[in-house]
Parts: C-alpha cells; structure tokens; sequence
C-alpha cells in the first residue's frame, strides 16, 4: 500500500513521521515522506522515499528569523516562512499519488493545510497525527494557550471563548487568506470554521502521537480521534555515540545534560548560564547543540560541547536533562528515567512542561533561563527531590513492551 506522510516544522516534528515510517516500510508498505528538502538525508536515512515541498532557504529563513521562539508569534512566522510557501507543492504531489494509485494520507494538521484541502477536494484517505496534546484544542483542564494556563477553576463556557478570541484575533487572519485562495483556485466553498480548532482535523480519522497516560483525552476532543504512543527515533543510534562524548562518560561522575532543542539558534546566555550553573553546583556538564556559535568558548574540562547524541543512548547516563520541553525531547527522557528541567520557550512546550510536572518527572523552570543563580537553585532542588526519581522510574517502565508503531500500523491499515 501506498502511504504518505505529511510533516513540516524542526527535526522534532519530523522524527515521530520517521519513525512510523520506517515500521511502515519494514512491513512491506510504499512509504515516502513530504517534507522541507532539508530533511532528504533523514528520510534516506531512515529507508523511505521523499518529496520536497517548499525550499530548504524557507526552513532556514523560518529558524533564524528573531520571533520564531515567540510565545505568541512565533507560529505566525511557520506559516509565513514554512507553511504557507509549501502548500502548492503538498497539493501537487498528493495529487499525483492519488491518480495514480490508491493511498493513505497521514498528515501533521498544523503546518500541513494542503494536506486537509487535499483530503477534501479529491477524497484522499486521511489521517490526521497529533505529535503533541497541544494540537488538540479542549476545554477541560488543563487548558494552555501559549504560555498561558487557564485556571482550573474557569468555566468552560469561558474556555471557549478564549479559544474564539485567539481565532478572530490571530490565527484566522494569519492562515484564512492562503487557505481560501487556495480553496478557491479548486472551487471549494469558502470556509465557515475555525482553521485551528475545527477545520485542520482530518474527519474521518485522527491518532495521536503520545499515550493517554501523558494527556487522557477530554470529552471534547474530536469523536475520530485514537490514542497511540511516542513513536520515538534516533536515526543516528546504529552509530553510537561520539568518542569524545563516550570518553566524557566514561570520565566521571554522570553530566548534567543541557540542550534547548536542535534549531535553536539564539541560546548563547542558556548556555552560559548552563556553564555556570554546572561550575557552582560542582556538577559535570554536556551541552548539546548544532551551533558551536552558541557555546561558550572556553569551556573548563567538566564541560563538553558536542552535537546532537542518539537520545536513547546518552540520557540514561545523564543526572538530569535540561531542555526546552520539546515532544520528542521529554519523550526521550521520560522513557529513559531521567529527571528533567524544563525550560519551555514556545508551541506546545509549555503544555508539554506542565504534563511532566504533573507527572512528577520534572520541575519548569519559567521567564529568564539565562539567570545562572535561578537556573542553579532549580537544578539544587531537582537533584535534591527522592520524589523526582520515584516518579521517573515508574514513567520508565511504562516504555517496556511498548507497541505504539503496531498500533499505528493498525490504525492505517485499517482505515485504507
């Protein structure tokens, strides 16, 4: 069967369709993946075919423009930058697969309109895939709205209007122009929804990418959506770890691991902070990004630079794990019992940071993480907390026997 997978956005975003690909491939399926052309390698990689959409320079322009860790606009700079010059090209090719052979569509909503139009002008199969809880609007606690959580204590009725004020304020007259033109150009009558909140869902069928036991639906979530896990990947995992990273492990007592997610380009005072914080608490430390422009220069022999590491192997080594609350980052953590800092910049992170509060796996560090005494007081107190590790330990078992790709696979087959 022929299956395609839809997903623009970080390495973060795309993993998850990586994943799920590569089972799906394994099991006899013609797989292949629409995505920013910067991810060709990663698709190779992981053993299923790609197609572009859009331009590597948007992903590029996207990440290194100013706002995009902005809690409020920095999902007005996807659309603009990544998103919306895409769209033609998602169309295009959906549309070439589909006349030539039956398929199934499994699509990310949010940066993937063109996917959702496709669905509805030609009748494609789809499936709509929820990388994170914050995709899926509810009303019921807890309900977060960028860096805002609503009180618990909030009506619902309250909730939901929240929600439609976002719409009229933000998001509708973000997304609707690109949307209706090209809803037009194919004679699709114009929208009368919420893009976000209810248009974007595939109708039929929707799966998330993350276990109940993280976020449980409510009772207002879409009538098609499924529950299934965290398709986790480390593509690069066969390779094992860097000499230098495994030389560092292997040289005393276990690090402080410090990353604020693989695209961000604007984290020279976290780092610096992390440095610093690491020194005072007489801890070791191994910061992880792709940007050596973003680590300080001189760093003493307790500390390592390096890039990204396969998650699955470098954090059950960790002490505790500093991040930005990124899916697949706490996923990753979680299944490897590790206590976790969270320090959320925008999407879903907040969300995602206060699930795994919740889940007593971790404590938020908010505001200004580059304050070296606040980030240090917080990690003091992380290390310090039994409680912390009682909780990681138990998320960890819930990873054994874990069946989230088969159930995908399931959800997939079934629906085709």
């Amino acid at each position: 069967m022929k299956i395609l997978l839809a997903s623009l956005g970080t390495a973060g975003d795309v993993h998850p369709f990586l994943a799920i690909g590569r089972h799906l491939a394994d099991c006899g399926h013609d797989v292949e993946l629409l995505g920013s052309p910067a991810y060709a390698s990663l698709a190779a990689g992981a053993g299923i075919g790609f197609c572009g959409v859009g331009r590597a320079s948007d992903l590029e322009a996207a990440l290194g423009h100013h706002y995009v860790w902005h809690p409020i606009n920095g999902f007005g700079v996807l659309w603009r930058y990544l998103a919306r010059p895409a769209m033609a090209d998602t169309f295009n090719r959906i549309e070439a697969v589909f006349r030539a052979q039956p398929c199934v569509l499994l699509y990310s909503p949010f940066l993937m309109p063109a996917a959702r139009i496709a669905n509805e002008k030609l009748g494609v199969p789809a499936i709509s895939a929820y990388t994170a809880p914050a995709m899926i609007r509810n009303h019921y606690p807890p309900v977060s709205i960028a860096h805002w959580q609503l009180p618990r204590w909030m009506p619902r009725a309250l909730c939901k209007r929240a929600w439609e004020l976002l719409d009229r304020r933000k998001m509708q007259p973000l997304a609707l122009p690109a949307v209706e033109a090209m809803r037009h150009s194919l004679g699709l009558a114009p929208l009368r929804q919420s893009i976000f909140g209810d248009w974007i869902h595939a109708p039929e069928r929707g799966i998330t990418l993350f276990p109940d036991w993280f976020a449980p639906a409510t009772p207002d979530w879409p009538a098609q959506i499924r529950q299934a896990g965290f398709p986790l990947y480390d593509g690069d995992a066969g390779g094992g770890l860097s000499r230098a990273t495994r030389a560092f492990l292997a040289g005393g007592s276990a690090p402080l691991v410090f990353t604020a997610g693989s695209a961000m380009q604007q984290a020279r005072e976290f780092f610096a902070a992390a440095v610093s914080a690491a020194k005072a608490l007489g801890e070791r430390a191994l910061l992880m990004s792709n940007a050596a422009d973003q680590v300080p220069a001189d760093l003493p022999g307790t500390v390592l630079h390096t890039r990204y590491e396969p998650y699955s192997l470098l954090l059950p080594a960790a002490r505790a794990f500093i991040h930005h609350g990124g899916i697949g980052s706490s996923a990753q953590a979680l299944r490897a019992g590790v206590p976790q800092l969270v320090v959320p910049h925008a999407y879903d992170q907040f969300d995602n940071a206060r699930r795994l509060e919740q889940l007593g796996v971790a404590r938020i560090l908010g505001g200004d993480a580059s304050a070296s005494r606040r980030l240090q007081r917080q990690l003091h107190a992380l290390l310090r907390a039994s409680a912390v590790g009682t909780a990681c330990a138990l998320a960890a078992t819930r990873f054994q026997g874990d069946r989230t790709l088969q159930t995908i696979q399931q959800a997939i087959e079934e629906f085709a």
